[in-house]
């Protein structure tokens, strides 16, 4: 105790903090007056750090009445910040303490008392209320703050009494508490507000907060006859209504398309350079309304994932009515906009519109593929996958070749899927494009959709080539191939140089045999099991697991034995869903492993099993040396929940010295009692 003392009067600021922290170590509540002097400390640090742990001692000390004291006290302003910081973090905790020092502060002081009370919750809820009223200025607004912090219904009732005050910042602050809270008020309430002038700006955006469709009138009104200054308020409420639905909301959705014109010139401008919250709903509403100058904010907006999911099916229920809009705005916004105006356009065509319309659509993403912006040409490619002819073919492979690997992607699909309405112009625009490196990787997925030996001869020829992204891309088109070609050509990569490839290529062939009614690359992926790559052999014995193949449970055995982490959990995985009856024992032998997330998984493993003695087996694990696996297996004898189960917990708990594993197991015993109460 005499070291943290000197150290708490020593100059040393960092050895002040530490002694601070060693406070709330010392379990004795003698030491609280020097934990109340560090509050008050010079340097912020300290102060800080004695707040965290008064938050964690207070209660159990008796601190509460000098944390009071400290914030009413006018000496020193760090001891009172920190002690509120304090009070504030403790809570419903504070409340009694806090309102048993109402009676005896002065009247100057009162209002740090009401801030704390409302971090303190429901409890002091009357008394700020009866605060709220309070001759002093201060105080009174401070306790229609803290009413606004607590909300709940006898919260937002006070505050509503307080609409009708004659001072006009009791108004405000009762305003502000309740569109903070977003609490219902009705339209009687609001609407002689409406022409107050020092609160209308609030009222207005409290309406959106009115259920009432009465709201709706009163806001377009302010819109259309209002100054401009308002509109990004009554903006904000008319999202708000739209946003809480109800009759409000089927009141402005009926009567948006017919705004008038001041209305949507307002709403126009907000849309475009208001504030963002205000600028969402105006084009939310204008959407609605099926304005036109609404498509290009929406745009951006969706570029930006900030358009609101219900603003979009108000785009949709446009149907091709917005599709020329749409291209005619796009033209004068940024970009990544114009790849968002592109693609919803493209969108909205699916649905049957008309074919000048199409025809319009695809002249636009025609003009957009000489973009060098890669956003634009992703959409551009993404859109005419749909709608591309064989004319288009061409372009596409350019736009590959001009642009990054996301784009050569992107514009293989594409091709991929015009592959099959036009066949021989997306033949002729591959041939003899050396299909490597990026490029390849992006078009090898169409080379493989138009089938055929020229198909499969380049294929092969890719599987053959220098770059490892190429090779491994021309695997992963294999079953567009299909056959036995595919499974065949999936085995010749599976003696590739690079694990990437060689994954690849067993997961190829878990597909193609999954596709097929007779196996297919069955031989191939039981070889895998002995390859050099762990990552191969794990993919291959999942594979082999998935198929249920009992040929290979021999080596998912030995797999299991050697002990190799991530090989090994695969190999269990397939033997359990295999159901091998010999995996029981190799689970046990896992227990013994040196590798501890190995011995994890076989603990879940064999969890899972619902086998005889499976909570013995469990158990065993709670005498390993590393205590995260001591953990895991007492709270999963909590799972098992058996009366063995508990025995073996209640078994360890006196000898366990870990104190995360003593409450795994406290935790365990506890849910196995209650689920046997």
């Amino acid at each position: 105790m005499k070291e943290i003392e000197d150290a708490l009067n020593g100059e040393d600021a960092e050895a002040r903090r530490r002694a601070a922290n060693l406070l709330g170590r010392t379990d004795d509540p003698a030491t609280g007056p020097l934990l109340v002097r560090a509050l008050g400390d010079e340097d912020w640090r300290v102060r800080k750090e004695a707040a965290r742990v008064a938050v964690e001692v207070a209660v159990e000390w008796g601190l509460l009445p000098d944390l009071v004291d400290a914030i009413v006290q006018g000496e020193n302003v760090g001891l009172r910040n920190a002690a509120l910081e304090a009070l504030e973090r403790l809570g419903p905790r504070a409340a009694n303490a806090l309102l048993v020092a109402l009676p005896r502060v002065p009247d100057g002081a009162r209002k740090f008392l009401v801030v704390a009370l409302g971090y303190a919750g429901g409890a002091g809820v009357d008394r700020l209320a009866e605060l709220s009223t309070d001759p002093d200025p201060n105080t009174a607004q401070a306790a229609l703050e803290a009413l606004a912090r607590i909300g709940g219904a006898p919260a937002e009732a006070a505050l509503r009494s307080h609409l009708t005050a004659e001072d006009p910042v009791q108004r405000v602050a009762a305003l502000e508490g309740l569109e903070r809270l977003e609490a219902t008020v009705s339209f009687a309430e609001l609407e002689p507000l409406l022409d107050d002038r020092l609160v209308r700006r609030l009222a207005l955006r409290t309406l959106g907060y009115c259920a009432e469709p009465r709201a709706v009138g009163a806001l377009l009104e302010a819109l259309s006859d209002g100054p401009d200054t308002i509109a990004a308020e009554v903006s904000v409420a008319l999202g708000r209504l739209l946003s809480r639905g109800g009759a409000a909301a089927r009141e402005l959705e009926a009567r948006a398309p017919s705004l008038d014109p001041a209305a949507r010139t307002a709403l126009r401008k907000i849309a475009s350079v208001g504030p963002d919250a205000a600028r969402r709903a105006a084009t939310w509403v204008l959407l609605l309304a099926r304005d036109h100058a609404a498509l290009a904010p929406a745009a951006i907006l969706a570029a930006e994932d900030r358009l609101a999911p219900p603003a979009l099916r108000a785009i949709r229920a446009w149907g091709a009515d917005a599709i020329g809009p749409l291209l005619d705005a796009r033209e004068a916004l940024p970009p990544y906009a114009q790849a968002a105006a592109l693609e919803m356009a493209s969108e909205l065509a699916v649905d049957g519109a008309p074919d000048d319309t199409v025809e319009a659509l695809r002249e636009a993403l025609r003009a957009a593929l000489g973009t060098d912006h890669a956003a634009v040409a992703a959409a551009v490619c993404d859109s005419l996958g749909r709608w591309a002819e064989a004319s288009d073919a061409a372009a596409l492979v350019d736009i590959a070749q001009r642009l990054d690997e996301e784009v050569a992607a992107r514009a293989g699909h594409a091709l991929e899927r015009l592959a099959a309405r036009a066949p021989a112009a997306v033949d002729a625009a591959l041939e003899g494009l050396p299909l490597e490196g990026r490029l390849g990787a992006g078009l090898l997925p169409a080379v493989a959709a138009l089938g055929g030996t020229a198909a499969t001869d380049r294929l092969q020829a890719a599987l053959n080539a220098d770059d490892p992204a190429a090779r491994r891309a021309a695997v992963i088109a294999l079953p567009r191939l299909g056959g036995v070609v595919a499974a065949e050509l999936a085995g010749f990569a599976l003696a590739d140089e690079d694990v990437d490839v060689q994954v690849a290529a067993v997961r190829v062939l878990a597909e193609l045999n999954e596709a097929s009614d007779e196996p297919l690359g069955l031989d191939q992926l039981r070889l895998a099991l002995r390859a050099t790559f762990e990552p191969v052999v794990a993919a291959a014995a999942r594979a082999l697991g998935a198929i249920a193949d009992a040929a290979s449970a021999p080596r998912l055995r030995e797999l299991v034995s050697e002990g190799k982490p991530s090989v090994a959990v695969a190999a269990m995985e397939a033997l359990r869903t295999m159901d091998d009856p010999a995996l029981d024992d190799l689970l046990v032998e896992a227990l013994g492993a040196s590798d501890e997330e190995l011995v994890k998984e076989a603990l879940r493993a064999i969890a899972r099993r619902e086998r005889p003695r499976r909570a013995a087996r469990v158990a065993l694990a709670l005498e390993h040396a590393a205590w995260d696996v001591r953990q895991l297996a007492a709270r999963l004898l909590g799972e098992i929940g058996t009366e063995d189960a508990a025995a073996a917990l209640h078994k360890r708990a006196p000898r366990e010295a870990d104190r995360l594993v003593r409450d795994a197991i406290e935790r365990s015993l506890s849910a196995i009692g209650e689920g046997h109460g």
